[in-house]
């Protein structure tokens, strides 16, 4: 039984292999049928044929060379590439009878790609030929289209001949190189050298383009040049007669020759127009339309400057009149004050240099004027001077209005100290009334020695408000130091005495400590000690503090909140 399975698994086995043999084998067949169907569609392509008739047409030049090379790649083709496909479809077809599928598959692959590149060859190569065949036809149709269009030019240019001026003669030629290329393309037509003609056809297509595109605008930039730049240029020459003749003057620049110069340009400018070199001619015009609009601007501008100087000249006399009287009162002002006040500032200098800068100003502004007179200088030049004289006796002005102000503010000055002392005075006597106030038993050295210097001070600086010239420079230097020292007076004062109150408010609190905590007994002894012979009395509060609030914590924040409270009741009752 067993026996018998088995064979019938071995004719299943064998059936199902010999179905996929067959299979395979047709599938591949297929393939290789197909295969063979494109390679004979490409050989059937009329490339042959077409080789042919393009011989028989007498090429020449580069079209010949044209023809010769993509006759040599056909060639290439059918000597081998053809054979080389054929090759392997024939090997392909070996290998599936003999049921090599793998390597069948292989050759199969490489058959395709093969037919699959000589398939773009060939289009390729087709195409090409095609254009060759065609390109005689469309060179006729754009010849005569060109042709046309020569004709129109020419017509063009002969009705309106005038209006080109010395550029005709340069279009003529243009026409003649232009009917020189259409022979030349009718030569290279005749020879068989299509593609040459071609570029030719180019050529000329590119040359019309730029000869209408010069008869369009020689006209415009002639009509620019005559309504434009030549009627500017009278303007100017008119302008300029006028000008000379109301006695301007220009002397930075001379308008003949500029205009001469501009009028130079504009006939460069026609020049290159004539030899229709108009992106030239344009760059020309751009210079004289630049040049005329400076020489405008030069003249404007005398025009302008004429009507400010006679609208400011009288401005400018009086101003200087006023700076000039403001002047001799400022130095009389120096004079007088410095009978009473010492000057350290160079104000007699400088009040001398403010009267040369004035006497300058002066002999300039009498010098235009007469230039103006005798017709001698630009109306440019005098506004200008007028407005650096207008500034700089603006500038004189107020730096001598600063110099009186500053002479002025010395009275105020003295005053301001003089009642100062006064109350220097006042608040170290106050400050001695209030230690005394207190019956302190002393007071430190250094509060001492402060006191005394200050009072030192304030006499002295009495003694040098009673001189016969003030230096205030020294006297507000000193009065500063005395601000200063009394301004500390006031604070160690108050320190002085509010350190003194608050010791003697924290021992008496203390007291009640004194049986029962012997370290309070001590730090009383030494607060009192410090207290009635050092006179240290920060460090007296200190120690008693310090002590206190071992015993009793918070205490001392309370004494020093209940002394500040009477403190307080004591200022306002």
């Amino acid at each position: 039984m067993g026996f018998i399975i088995f064979l019938v698994l071995i004719v299943v086995l064998g059936a199902a292999v010999y179905g996929t043999a067959i299979y395979l084998t047709r599938k591949q067949n297929k393939v290789i049928e197909e295969l063979s169907e494109k390679k004979d569609k490409l050989m059937a392509v009329p490339i042959a044929d077409t080789f042919y008739t393009l011989k028989n047409l007498n090429l020449t030049g580069q079209t010949k060379r044209t023809y010769e090379t993509w006759q040599a790649t056909w060639q290439t083709i059918t000597r081998f590439r053809f054979p080389e496909i054929e090759a392997a479809l024939v090997s392909a077809e070996q290998y599936i009878q003999k049921l090599n599928f793998f390597k069948g598959r292989q050759v199969t692959q490489q058959a395709e790609n093969l037919i699959e590149e000589t398939k773009a060859e060939v289009d390729k190569i087709y195409s090409a030929l095609q254009k060759l065949l065609d390109s005689e036809k469309q060179n006729r149709a754009e010849l005569d289209l060109l042709q046309e269009r020569y004709a129109s030019m020419r017509k063009d240019l002969l009705a309106h001949s005038f209006s080109f001026g010395e550029a005709l003669e340069t279009l003529e030629k243009r026409l003649a190189y232009l009917e020189l290329d259409f022979a030349k393309f009718n030569t290279l037509t005749n020879e068989g050298d299509h593609l040459e003609a071609k570029e030719v056809l180019g050529r000329i297509e590119k040359e019309m383009k730029e000869f209408e595109s010069i008869v369009e605008q020689v006209p415009q930039l002639l009509k620019e040049i005559d309504t434009v730049y030549n009627e500017q240029v009278e303007d100017l020459k008119q302008g300029y007669k006028r000008m000379v003749e109301e006695h301007y003057q220009f002397s930075k620049i001379s308008i003949p020759d500029e205009i001469e110069s501009i009028e130079k340009t504009i006939q460069v400018a026609r020049n290159h127009i004539a030899a229709t070199e108009l992106e030239e001619a344009r760059q020309q015009l751009d210079k004289v339309a630049r040049e005329i609009d400076q020489l405008y601007d030069v003249m404007e501008a005398e025009i302008e400057a004429r009507e400010f100087v006679y609208r400011n000249k009288a401005q400018v006399e009086k101003r200087l009149n006023q700076v000039l009287q403001s002047n001799r009162y400022v130095n009389i002002e120096v004079d007088r004050v410095s009978q009473n006040y010492i000057l350290s500032n160079n104000e007699f200098v400088r009040v001398q240099e403010f009267a040369e800068q004035l006497e300058k100003e002066q002999e300039a502004i009498q010098y235009y004027s007469k230039a103006m007179e005798n017709h001698q200088v630009p109306y440019s030049v005098v506004k200008e001077h007028y407005e650096l004289v207008l500034d700089k006796l603006n500038s004189i002005d107020e730096d001598q209005t600063d110099l009186v102000n500053t002479l002025s503010d010395l009275r105020s000055q003295e005053k301001a100290i003089r009642d100062g002392l006064d109350v220097f005075e006042l608040d170290l006597r106050n400050m001695k009334r209030t230690i005394e106030k207190y019956h302190l038993p002393g007071l430190p050295k250094e509060y001492l020695e402060l006191f005394f210097a200050t009072s030192n001070r304030i006499e002295q600086l009495w003694q040098k408000m009673n001189r016969v010239k003030l230096d205030m420079s020294e006297i507000n230097a000193a009065n500063n130091v005395i601000e200063e020292d009394v301004e500390k007076l006031d604070i160690l004062t108050e320190q002085i005495v509010d350190n003194a109150q608050l010791t003697e408010y924290m021992i008496q609190h203390a007291n009640r400590y004194r049986l029962s905590h012997p370290e309070i007994e001590t730090a009383i002894g030494r607060a009192l000690d410090l207290f009635n012979h050092t006179f240290k009395y920060d460090e007296s509060l200190q120690i008693i503090e310090s002590a206190l609030e071992q015993v009793e914590p918070g205490a001392g924040n309370r004494v020093r909140q209940n002394y500040q409270s009477e403190k307080n009741n004591s200022l306002f009752f």
